[in-house]
Order: C-alpha cells, then structure tokens, then sequence
C-alpha cells in the first residue's frame, strides 16, 4: 500500500490487485455488470444538501454495527458510476457483517434511469433523506459560497451575486424535495425511504437518531455518551463558521420565497405541520423558548419519516 495514499487511490490499488488475483472480477461495462457478490450499501443517504447530513455520518460512524467509509461523500452514481460497481464496492469490504452505507447528499437529484440503476443492483437498499426549509438551506449555501469558503466578509458580497447564487441551477435542484421525493418514490416503495426534519436535528437530535436507527434495523439500546448529537459537525475541509449564518436580507428573502412558493405549497400537503413555518418570513427568528416558531396543524403520515419509515394511511 503507497503511504499517504488518498483512500480512493488505495480503493484503486487494491482493486487493480484483485482483478490480477481473480480474472473476471471487475463488471463487464463500466458502471454495470452484475452486483453478485459485492458488497454494497445496505442504506444511502441522498441528502439534503446544508441539511446535516455530515452530523449524521459522524454520528451513525460511532455505531459499533453499522459501517460508512471514508471520504464521507463518495458520488458513486453521480460522478463515478463508469469506474464500475466492483470498484465502489471495495469501500465497503470492511464492513464486516455490519450495516454499511454511505451519504452522498447530490444523490437526491439524480435522474430516474439512474435511481432505477439502483434499485436493480441494491433493490433492497434503505435511503434517508433530512430536509430543511429550502430558503435557509439556500441562503446558509450562498453563505458558504460566497463567504466563508473564500474568505469575505458579507460585507463585501454584493446583492447581484446573493441573488445569483440564490437562484442558480445548483441551488434550486439541491432544494427541489418534491422531485426528490417524486423520482426515488417513483422507483423505491414508500417503506424503503425515512424522511427526516432538520428541526429536529436541532431540537430533538437524541431522538432523530433513534428513529434512524429503528429505520436501518439496529438496535436503540446504545451508550448515547458515546454519540455527538450534541455537537456541531462539520466537514474537516470545510471552512470553519464564525457561529450561525447571519440573517438573510429581506429582498434576498422575497426573491427566494418567490422562487420556491409552488414548492412550498407542495411540500405543506405533504407534510403539513412539520413545514408550516417554512412558509412564513424572517428566517431564524425563534421564539423565546430558543426554539423554531412552529404552528401546529394537519400532516400526511404517508411522507413523515418513521421507525418504518414512509407509511401509506
């Protein structure tokens, strides 16, 4: 093995060992071939993007029977699919009888031909999607964008390119839930995907987790000392905020919720009481209890994340 290896050079290497080893090993195209005897992800994470998905790696990582490699973002079936299922497969040969996956959150804008690629190697396969309301998951992006990742100060960036980034391509597909929801649903049954609030991972984290883990078949019975869900997760690359993001400006904020009201709209069917507040103005007021203004109200069980994840009424 070369020292100081990045893992996906060493995944490459030991690959190229294998295939010398046993002829025949590696899938006749790229990107397809048969999935018998690899061993793949028993459950994905597809996003949301600024959702929290890195809190959930971390966290799910410190469970003694489940397994995620490292890098936590592998973009198998978005960016790497020709290299070949039995490439992508060795990131999980250690897993060793535990649960294995993986959190790539630009999963959740795939096309449909290849959420139904993978459904036929991985037909069993559980998916978690964590959402967060889509104008602040919007303004925290362009923040990391156009701020922290490149040093400014808010100051300097100006409203022209907020509002760019705001209603760009990438921002828009990464917080389209209802074509999220509608592709994967339209591929996986209801019960194979757990749909989680970012609230909650703000709120009631200890019990997210403990909902995912019913979801992925382990047990709830664990050591929580042992789990950050108190914690702040961040990537190791990425740059480290100066505390919350600071409050979106008021036209930046009619801009956006003038881009995503169909959406809203949409997602407060679904999920009623869950994203009511998602529809109101003033991003990160909270009430004095220190907590997001919620209202209450009816909600679609079909499309809230469970211990068995998506339920039919």
């Amino acid at each position: 093995m070369i020292a100081g290896a990045s893992p996906r050079q060493r995944v490459r290497r030991a690959l190229t060992l294998s295939r010398h080893a046993a002829p025949g090993y590696a899938t006749s195209a790229p990107g397809l071939g048969s999935a018998r005897g690899l061993s793949l992800p028993d459950f994905l994470g597809i996003g949301a993007q600024k959702a929290g998905t890195t809190w959930l790696w971390a966290n799910l990582r410190c469970y003694p029977e489940l397994y995620l490699p490292e890098p936590k973002e592998l973009h198998f079936f978005d960016r790497h699919c020709s290299d070949g299922l039995a490439e992508y497969s060795l990131y999980f040969s250690e897993a060793a009888g535990r649960v294995k996956g993986e959190i790539t959150p630009a999963y959740s804008f795939l096309p449909e031909n290849r959420v139904q690629f993978i459904r036929s190697v991985m037909p069993e396969v559980r998916l978690v999607f964590v959402v967060r309301n889509p104008i602040e998951r919007a303004w925290v992006a362009a923040m990391m964008a156009l701020v922290y990742k490149i040093g400014r100060s808010v100051e300097e960036v100006n409203e022209t390119e907020l509002l760019g980034d705001l209603g760009s391509r990438g921002s828009l597909k990464r917080g389209d839930y209802v074509r999220t929801l509608d592709t994967w649903l339209s591929v996986f049954p209801r019960e194979q995907l757990f749909v989680g609030f970012f609230e909650d991972l703000r709120e009631c984290p200890q019990d997210l987790l403990r909902r995912i883990f019913e979801f992925l078949g382990v047990t709830t019975a664990v050591d929580w000392g042992c789990f950050p869900y108190k914690q702040v997760v961040r990537p190791a690359s990425e740059v480290q905020l100066p505390g919350a993001s600071p409050p979106i400006p008021e036209k930046c904020e009619r801009f956006v919720r003038e881009l995503y009201a169909d959406q809203l709209a949409e997602l407060s069917v679904r999920f009623g009481a869950r994203v009511v507040g998602w529809r109101r103005g003033h991003l990160h007021r909270r009430a004095r209890n220190g907590r997001d203004d919620q209202s209450t109200g009816s909600f679609d069980p079909r499309l809230v994340g469970t211990s068995d994840g998506l339920h039919e009424k």
